[in-house]
Formats: structure tokens, C-alpha cells, sequence
């Protein structure tokens, strides 16, 4: 019969320890660039399940959560690539980098130090994948993947939303994100790491939380938009503010001497609590 040997949660939790150890030694340089790979790592991840969420209209008309149930068994690719390669990404850290310092084995300055490298170069790295590896390779070829893409940014960014609403989803995606990492630290195998780490990202990408790093690369396609207003929109601005036709303004001018005709502009926004608006010239 064969049986599985399986570590105990202390001997795991000793593994965590070394590693955040092992963390906290890593060179600057080095450090940046494992965060780089991680971040574009995360980013392939990403765009894999937005080809698929994407360009299933149909399925997403007919049958929503089958749609999102199979565009989210992709997403971990990214995680597992991670994984693998021994590359940084910003909330294994968050996991790991705490219990080390709590043990006394790291300082807190080393601690701080990994997690705002590890999440500016994680940034650095979604961005330049999303950028130079699906955006300018045009992987989102299709008007109806464009738009959906557009319109999850664009969610993800709402001020419309609660902040708490989007707080809660990352705090749901880390815990979900910690679980998966402490479940590929008990395996040897990468066969095994393969489960422990698809089930909770599956998880986790199903449930719709909010995963920082990875929301960076779909952050791109709301910065195309804002670079192709700065190249081509503002001067379109004109267009917005019809200004009042030259007989219309003339009749409103007479109209304000003959009501008021000594009137002052500091005098009219006293009395009407800022509301009246008067141009210099017509001041008598």
C-alpha cells in the first residue's frame, strides 16, 4: 500500500522561516530582477484568461459563470511559473516575510525592504509585459476583446466603487494566496505544486477578488486611454463648452446693467453665496 508522507505544520512553518531568511539576504539587484519576472510572470497569467473570458461572447451571454470558471482555471499559470523559477512575488511575501520577522530570524528594516522592491519591480514587470507583450504584439486583436479588456480596467478603477468593497477582495485574494503558498512549501514534487497552487488561485480568480500585481497589467489598457487623450483629445475639449451665441451674451449684459447697475462682483458674491459670476466688464 502507498502512503503518503506529508510534513507537519511546524516542520512547514520551520521551511517558511528559512525561507524569508533566505529572502531577506537576496542583493538589491537581485532582488529587482526576480520581482520583474514575477510581475510578468503574473501578467501572462492574466492575459491568458482575458483571451479566453474575452473572446466567449456568446458563452458569457448564455452561461456567465461557466465563462468564468474556465478563463479562471488559467489564471494560476503565472503563480506556477513563480513558482518553479524561485522568483519574487510581493504577496508570497506578504505570507512569508511576516512569520520570519515575528520569529526574530529577520529585521523589520529587511522585511520593508523586500516587500516595497518586490512591489515596485512586481508593478515594473506587469506593466512591461502587458505593454510591450500583449498590447503592441496586439494579442487582443478583436474589437470585442479590446472592449471587455477596457471595461475591466476600467472597473477595477471605479471611483464609483466602495473602497472597502475592493480592500476585502484583496485581503480574500491574499489569504487565498498565502494558503497556496504554504501548500507548495510542504511539496518536493512539481507535479504536486501544480495542485497546491491551482486550487486556491482557481479559487480565488473565480470569486472575483482583487489581486494587486496582476491588475497592474490591465491597468494598461486605462493608460492607453489616457495617452491617446494627451496625443489627440484635448483639443477636442472646445468642442464640450458651446460658448453663447454673440446676441445672447449682448441681451445677458444689458440685462444685468439694467438690474444692477452699481453693482460689484465681490458685493454679488456676498449676497448670493458665490453664485453670481460677474466678467469685468460688465462692472460699471
Amino acid at each position: 500500500m502507498h502512503t503518503v508522507n506529508s510534513p507537519s505544520p511546524e516542520d512547514i512553518l520551520r521551511h517558511v522561516t528559512s525561507i524569508g531568511i533566505a529572502k531577506a539576504s537576496l542583493g538589491w539587484a537581485e532582488l529587482a530582477v526576480r520581482a520583474f519576472l514575477g510581475g510578468a510572470f503574473i501578467s501572462l497569467g492574466g492575459l491568458i484568461n482575458l483571451m479566453v473570458v474575452s473572446g466567449a461572447e456568446g458563452l458569457r451571454a448564455s452561461n456567465p459563470s461557466i465563462a468564468t470558471l474556465i478563463a479562471s482555471f488559467t489564471f494560476p499559470t503565472g503563480f506556477f511559473l513563480i513558482t518553479v523559477t524561485n522568483t519574487e512575488l510581493a504577496t508570497s511575501s506578504f505570507f512569508i516575510m511576516p512569520f520570519a520577522a515575528l520569529q526574530r530570524r529577520i529585521t523589520i528594516k529587511a522585511l520593508l525592504r523586500n516587500w516595497t522592491m518586490g512591489y515596485i519591480f512586481n508593478m515594473c514587470g506587469a506593466l512591461f509585459f502587458a505593454g510591450f507583450l500583449a498590447w503592441w504584439t496586439d494579442t487582443l486583436g478583436t474589437a470585442a476583446e479590446q472592449a471587455y479588456t477596457i471595461t475591466q480596467a476600467e472597473g477595477r478603477v471605479s471611483i464609483k466603487s466602495y473602497w472597502s468593497v475592493n480592500f476585502l477582495r484583496g485581503v480574500g485574494c491574499n489569504w487565498l494566496v498565502g494558503l497556496a503558498t504554504f501548500a507548495t512549501i510542504a511539496t518536493d514534487d512539481n507535479l504536486t505544486k501544480i495542485y497546491s497552487i491551482w486550487i486556491p488561485i482557481w479559487a480565488f480568480a473565480g470569486l472575483g477578488y482583487q489581486h494587486s500585481i496582476a491588475n497592474f497589467a490591465g491597468l494598461w489598457a486605462v493608460l492607453t486611454g489616457c495617452i491617446f487623450w494627451f496625443l489627440y483629445g484635448r483639443e477636442e475639449e472646445s468642442y464640450t463648452k458651446p460658448e453663447a451665441p454673440p446676441e445672447a451674451s449682448k441681451v445677458h449684459s444689458k440685462r444685468q446693467q439694467q438690474s444692477s447697475p452699481m453693482i460689484s462682483e465681490a458685493t454679488a458674491t456676498e449676497k448670493l453665496g458665490g453664485e453670481l459670476q460677474l466678467d469685468q466688464a460688465d462692472i460699471v
